[in-house]
């Protein structure tokens, strides 16, 4: 089985980048479990996808700034900064695609979603606010796949 831990964001724009942030602590701590961090969208991410038996999605959320670094875990209906486009293809659609397309796709296990407040910032890393409670969040997830991954 091929799972894939598939972090997003921009590296750019602060906090937005939380998704490679986080996706990078996780490198190397799950035997057998690829890690791959990307600033794309859309179509582009078909091809990290193809071929994953399992894939775990990281990425940032927009809210009313009251819960900053709160981790909740998505539905794929639901939006994260990354999956859902107002001018390309959202994340379902993406997968269904491919699968109409002949290519093996991945069961989306868990999309994780970092609360990033509601403004976005250029600046390279994360806000000190943020990184506080990164730990905990990285923590978090790490033992959400590892469960996971135990019950398949």
């Amino acid at each position: 089985m091929r799972t894939l831990i598939l972090g997003m964001g921009n590296p750019i724009l602060s906090d937005d980048g939380v998704g490679l942030f986080i996706a990078r602590q996780l490198e190397g701590k799950i035997p057998d479990v690829d890690v791959i961090t990307t600033a794309m969208a859309g179509l582009n991410i078909l091809d990290l996808v193809i071929g994953y038996d399992k894939l775990f999605v990281i990425d940032a959320v927009l809210t009313d700034g009251k819960s900053l670094g709160n981790l909740k875990k998505l539905t794929e209906n639901e939006g994260s900064l990354h999956l859902f486009s107002s001018h390309g293809l959202n994340f379902p659609e993406l997968l269904r695609l491919g699968s109409e397309l002949g290519y093996k796709m991945p069961d989306v296990v868990a999309i994780y979603g970092i609360d990033i407040g509601n403004e976005i910032a250029f600046g390279e890393g994360l806000s000190p606010e943020l990184r506080r409670k990164m730990t905990s969040v990285v923590d978090e997830i790490l033992q959400d796949i590892k469960s996971s991954l135990a019950l398949q």
